[in-house]
C-alpha cells in the first residue's frame, strides 16, 4: 500500500479508511473501529461466527493498512502514550506498540495512561501504576482519574478531592463533584453550585455557575439558568449564556447545541437538537445543522448521518 491511511469511514453500518486524498483504501468491512489513529493504530473489531454463537473480535490496524487480530481479546483500547489497554479473561492489562502485552493482565478495571501513570482497580478499590506494571499509589479510593497537570482527581467516602503521585492529598476529599485539572483550574461543586480553585485548593472563581466545564483554549463552557455561555480566567462571561449545550474549544472552534431537550441537558451529550461550531468571539463559524458531530482534530470534525458518517473542515464543508 503506498498512500497511508488517515480517517475512518462509515458506509452502511461498517467501517474502512480513507488516505488524506479522499480515496477509499480500506474497504468497508468493520463493526467498529477507532474515531482517529492514536500512536499509529486504530482499534478495529467485527463480529466472528463461532459455532452457533457470536462474539466481539479485536485488532489492530496501522496506517499503512496492516491488521492484526487477536482472538483471546474481549475488549482493547485506543493507544495513550505508548500503551493500549487490553481485556483477557475479564481481567485488564497493556499492549505496547510492537503490539507485546507489556503489563500482565491482572486488575480488575482500568484506565488509559496519562502523565506516565494509570488508575487500576482490584478488589473494588482504585490506585495506580507506572509504565511497569507496578503499584505505586495504592488502591483506596472508591474512584479515580487521570492524572492531569500533576493532579489526580480522587473520589473517597463521596468526596471528591485531589492528589499527587506520590499519593499525598493535595486537597482533601471534601467537594461534592469535581473535574480535571486544566490550564491550572478545576471546576469543583458545593451545594448546588459551581466555581474554580486553583492547584493548591484556593477559590478563584466564586460558585455562581448551575454547571461549568474545565477550561480549553483559555476558556471554559459554563451553564446559567438553562443556558450554556463561555468564561475566561477571571470568571467574567465573554460569551453570553444562549446555547442549550456547549462543549470545549478544539482547535480554535467549539461545538454548540440548539433545539435539545431540556431533559437531556445533564447528560454528557443532550439528545436531539441540531450542532454547529463557534469561534472564540461567539461568531458562528459553522451554521447549527448538525444531528451528530464531534470535536475538530487535524482540521476535521466526524458528521455522522445514520449509518454513514462524513467530515467537515473548518469551513464546514463535506469531504466526502
Amino acid at each position: 500500500m503506498e498512500k497511508d491511511l488517515f480517517l475512518p469511514v462509515l458506509k452502511d453500518g461498517k467501517y474502512g479508511f480513507i488516505d488524506k486524498d479522499k480515496n477509499i483504501i480500506i474497504s468497508p468491512r468493520f463493526k467498529y473501529v477507532s474515531e482517529r489513529f492514536r500512536d499509529g493504530y486504530c482499534v478495529v473489531t467485527y463480529i466472528k461466527k463461532i459455532r452457533k454463537s457470536q462474539r466481539w473480535v479485536f485488532g489492530y490496524i496501522d496506517k499503512k493498512g496492516d491488521i492484526q487480530i487477536f482472538l483471546h481479546l474481549e475488549s482493547a483500547s485506543d493507544f495513550n502514550e505508548g500503551l493500549s489497554r487490553i481485556k483477557i479473561d475479564n481481567k485488564y492489562g497493556y499492549l505496547d506498540t510492537s503490539l507485546m502485552e507489556v503489563i500482565k493482565p491482572r486488575f480488575d478495571s482500568a484506565a488509559n495512561f496519562k502523565e506516565g501513570v494509570a488508575g487500576i482497580k482490584i478488589s473494588k478499590r482504585w490506585g495506580y501504576i507506572n509504565k511497569n506494571g507496578e503499584i505505586i499509589i495504592d488502591p483506596k479510593y472508591t474512584y479515580v482519574n487521570q492524572f492531569c497537570e500533576e493532579r489526580a482527581l480522587v473520589e473517597l467516602k463521596n468526596k471528591y478531592g485531589y492528589i499527587n503521585k506520590n499519593g499525598d492529598d493535595i486537597i482533601s476529599p471534601q467537594f461534592d463533584i469535581a473535574s480535571d485539572f486544566s490550564e491550572g483550574l478545576a471546576a469543583i461543586r458545593v451545594d448546588d453550585k459551581w466555581g474554580y480553585i486553583d492547584k493548591d485548593g484556593n477559590l478563584k472563581i466564586d460558585f455562581m455557575f448551575d454547571r461549568a466545564k474545565s477550561f480549553c483554549e483559555g476558556l471554559a463552557s459554563i451553564c446559567i439558568d438553562g443556558k450554556w455561555g463561555y468564561i475566561d480566567r477571571k470568571g467574567s462571561v465573554v460569551i453570553d449564556p444562549i446555547f442549550d449545550y456547549a462543549c470545549d474549544f478544539k482547535e480554535g472552534l467549539a461545538r454548540f447545541n440548539m433545539g435539545s431537550n431540556a431533559l437531556s441537558r445533564g447528560i454528557s451529550l443532550p439528545k436531539g437538537g441540531v450542532w454547529g461550531f463557534l469561534n472564540k468571539l461567539g461568531e458562528i463559524e459553522i451554521i447549527p445543522t448538525f444531528d451528530s458531530i464531534s470535536d475538530f482534530e487535524d482540521g476535521y470534525a466526524q458528521v455522522i448521518e445514520g449509518s454513514n458518517n462524513n467530515y467537515i473542515d473548518r469551513n464546514g464543508k463535506l469531504i466526502l
